[in-house]
């Protein structure tokens, strides 16, 4: 094997290691391994790759060295799966779309390499198509990867869970690279003849263009959905506490009816007593007792915002014969938006209420809790009785609801992550738990 050959090669093959930690990046807080370890097994172990596949090239004869690179790369997305704990649909997406910004760098290759064969040109000691190579990858990766990817696209896998959405976008990124796959030369005499070398660069170009465009968009978009859901539910809020705003002042409507009335009530059980009718003052007395329950509001926190949802789904639980224990010790100010407070319990409520509703109305339950330590940090804890028969999707819970999307619990997720916190999800023995904990800030 020409050593110049094998070197040229092996700098070629090291452009895995940027691809590497453009991949991991937008995914740091999603590792399932420490990042100082993993970088302690990963990088030694793409530098050994980049020397070892030179070799591998020379000793497997294959028509195109592509095709074992290739089976390469799909196999370190597996490793990735394994490394990174996120849904693996938006780490395809990832992948993909890194891999489709390298293709450019790797198509600048063959370009640069037709022409300088084409033209004569001598070549120096390095071989020039790989300076070229790795000139286009750094400069895409500093003036598109840090600028975008690394964070539009980190805010997008973080925030964006419509999984419909994402079984989809990932045909753009996989387009693009089979598109600069499809470009590179099969003859290198026919790359360089009239208008055809400007002509790739040109298509190139565009195809570049039309896949920043998108992914702009595609941020744009998921950024408008997240908004408008976020609306909703501000919406949904507002109308909540209006009701329940509504039934305090009817409840002070009618308490002050009763305290007017009361002294019509006292003469009466005074006439009674002085009579000695003690049935007709017992059944008065039931009557009396039946009013004020009925005006009684719901309490179950000081937090205004939070007793309004709670309500709210109190009010559903009782229709559904639903057994309610719910321990609620928040105080009246926390430092959590009450959009997250509540997008909180009211999925929560959500899918407990759901999955209540499998069950026979003797069976049906609610326990929730909520407690906040002195070191701020703020622990939900809700158990309610399903069929035993928990719909997953791998290691992740769906939705009770008809529709199994599982949005509830992880926009749960999503929010726990917002603060710093944790989620747990699981069951037993026709029980559902859901654990919650969050970080909230100083005051």
């Amino acid at each position: 094997m020409d050593y110049l050959y094998y070197f040229n090669r092996v700098i070629g093959y090291a452009l895995i290691i940027p691809g590497a930690v453009m991949c991991l990046l937008p995914v740091k807080n999603h590792l399932r391994i420490p990042a100082k370890k993993l970088c302690l097994l990963l990088f030694p172990t793409l530098i050994l790759y980049s020397f070892l596949m030179p070799f591998a090239e020379y000793f497997i004869s294959m028509s195109d060295s592509n095709t074992l690179f290739t089976l390469t790369i799909v196999l370190c997305f597996f490793t990735y799966c394994m490394a990174v704990n996120l849904e693996k649909i938006k780490l395809f997406y990832l992948y993909l779309s890194n891999v489709a910004l390298l293709s450019f760098g790797g198509l600048a290759f063959y370009m640069v390499d037709a022409y300088i064969v084409n033209n004569g040109i001598a070549s120096p000691i390095y071989d020039t198509a790989v300076i070229s190579q790795w000139c286009t990858t750094i400069l895409l990766i500093c003036f598109v990867f840090f600028p975008f990817f690394n964070r539009k696209l980190t805010w997008t896998l973080e925030h964006f869970q419509s999984k419909s959405v994402w079984n989809m976008v990932w045909t753009v990124p996989a387009l693009i690279t089979f598109c600069n796959y499809a470009m590179i030369p099969a003859d290198y005499r026919n790359a360089t003849v009239g208008r055809i070398f400007s002509l790739y660069l040109l298509i190139d170009i565009t195809l570049l263009l039309l896949f920043l465009l998108f992914q702009q968009m595609f941020y744009l978009i998921a950024k408008t959905l997240i908004e408008k859901n976020e609306y909703e539910q501000k919406t949904q809020l507002l109308q909540i506490q209006a009701s329940q705003y509504l039934s305090l002042l009817r409840y002070v409507k009618e308490t002050s009816k009763l305290r007017h009335d009361f002294r019509h009530t006292a003469h009466t059980l005074l006439s009674l007593a002085q009579e000695g009718n003690i049935d007709k003052i017992l059944c008065y007395l039931e009557e009396y007792s039946q009013d004020l329950d009925s005006y009684h509001p719901r309490l179950f926190c000081n937090h205004t915002t939070a007793n309004a949802i709670l309500a709210y789904y109190a009010n559903i639980a009782v229709s559904q014969e639903i057994q309610m224990n719910w321990q609620m010790d928040l105080p009246e100010k926390l430092l959590i938006s009450d959009v997250d407070l509540c997008s909180i319990l009211g999925n929560l409520l959500e899918n407990a209420i759901a999955g209540c509703t499998d069950v026979l109305p003797t069976q049906r339950f609610i326990n929730l809790s909520a407690d906040l330590t002195k070191n701020r940090e703020l622990y939900i804890i809700c158990v309610n009785s399903f069929d035993g028969k928990p719909r997953k999707s791998g290691t992740k819970y769906l939705s009770t609801k008809k529709d199994g999307s599982g949005i509830g619990l992880l926009s749960i997720s999503a929010t726990a992550e917002k603060y710093a916190g944790m989620t747990r999800f699981y069951h037993s023995d026709g029980e559902f738990y859901s654990e919650i904990m969050l970080n909230l800030p100083a005051a």
